[in-house]
């Protein structure tokens, strides 16, 4: 049962890092919304997937924002501890330092716990729902840009595409016709059906059903008649260049980490850092909170902005060298957590935790 210092500490830290975390997560959410509204008035996307894309959106902030929140607001409360005394009192009262730490870690651990779940479950499958919903208004959007009763040259006039009609659900085209220029000949394709899709890769292609592929030279008879149940074609649209990146997100954590790629290895580093990061972040913030008495409460907010950032791209270096394949992905994945904690542990060392720890280890024997 936590004692009565234990839980006033909890609850100013919770109090703090509910907070400042709230604050940034609306900001960002009312950011996000109004984007998407605008894209949605401006018919780029459909409506009915505006409520998934906002749940994405709102997973992928709290993802990012819970440690540097949580952070943040520790800063605040413990500044505003320092600036009334509360905490020196404490420090005179006996208490170390590192007694200090407990009740944070009470709140810190349950913190991290849902940072990891965020960040090595639930993210990834928000992704993958989300390149869906994306992939399906995309495909849709294609059947926009084809021309029905009309011929549609691709690829740089590698494909002819005639559609006569479209079906009445608006994504199936019937009677269908296709030529292809090949390296060695002519291709001609007649479908009864087909339809618009892109893979997980991004490439646009065009699927038939039910049809028949002649393949020959023009002016020879020597032609090749092949009946198909589906056949698909490259048609050359534009492929979306963060195709390959989005799918390597959706992956699971346990997949990436089976796969033993480094890009696989350095998405996973990524994830893992989550977690870490708002645990070591929180240890940071009662020695970095310590102000003169006529300092304010916000007083060290800069310094810890300042270590954040400096924290964060330690992490996004590491993980790119490991994916180039320069750093090993033991050492990419410790190195920016054994940084931060060398600080942690040098802050401490300053406010007497472990001096104060010893000397009364001494005095009790």
């Amino acid at each position: 049962m936590p004692g009565r210092l234990d839980r006033y500490l909890m609850r100013e830290a919770l109090f703090g890092m509910l907070a400042v975390s709230g604050v940034l997560w609306l900001a960002m959410m009312a950011n996000i919304g109004v984007q998407l509204f605008s894209t949605v008035m401006h018919g780029a996307l459909p409506v009915q997937i505006l409520p998934g894309l906002l749940w994405a959106n709102g997973v992928k902030f709290l993802l990012f924002i819970l440690p540097i929140g949580g952070f943040l607001g520790l800063l605040l409360a413990f500044g505003r501890l320092y600036r009334d005394q509360e905490i020196p009192v404490m420090l005179a009262c006996g208490a170390s330092p590192l007694r200090l730490t407990r009740p944070i870690l009470a709140v810190a651990l349950p913190w991290a716990f849902i940072v990891a779940w965020l960040s090595l479950v639930q993210w990834p499958a928000t992704q993958s729902a989300r390149d869906a919903m994306l992939q399906q208004a995309r495909t849709a959007a294609l059947y926009e840009r084809l021309p029905i009763g009309r011929f549609l040259v691709a690829d740089q006039g590698r494909v002819t595409v005639y559609a006569e009609r479209l079906a009445e659900d608006g994504r199936t085209l019937e009677e269908v016709f296709v030529h292809t220029r090949l390296s060695e000949g002519e291709g001609v394709e007649r479908a009864r059906r087909a339809r618009l899709i892109e893979d997980a890769d991004g490439v646009r292609q065009l699927v038939l059903e039910d049809g028949r592929r002649y393949d020959g030279v023009i002016g020879q008879g020597d032609w090749r008649v092949i009946t198909f149940a589906e056949h698909r074609i490259d048609l050359g649209l534009e492929r979306t260049a963060e195709a390959a990146q989005r799918k390597r997100s959706a992956q699971g954590s346990f997949e990436l980490w089976q796969s033993g790629q480094p890009v696989d290895r350095a998405e996973l580093i990524k994830r893992a850092a989550q977690p870490i990061s708002a645990l070591l972040l929180a240890l940071l913030a009662l020695p970095l909170a310590r102000t003169a008495p006529r300092q304010g409460r916000f007083a060290r907010l800069g310094a810890g902005i300042l270590i954040y950032v400096a924290y964060y791209n330690l992490i996004t270096l590491a993980a790119k060298l490991v994916e180039a394949g320069r750093l090993e992905a033991t050492l990419g994945f410790m190195l920016p957590h054994l940084v931060l904690l060398a600080l942690i542990g040098v802050l401490y060392w300053r406010h007497g935790a472990f001096v104060r720890t010893m000397g009364r280890a001494g005095h009790a024997a």
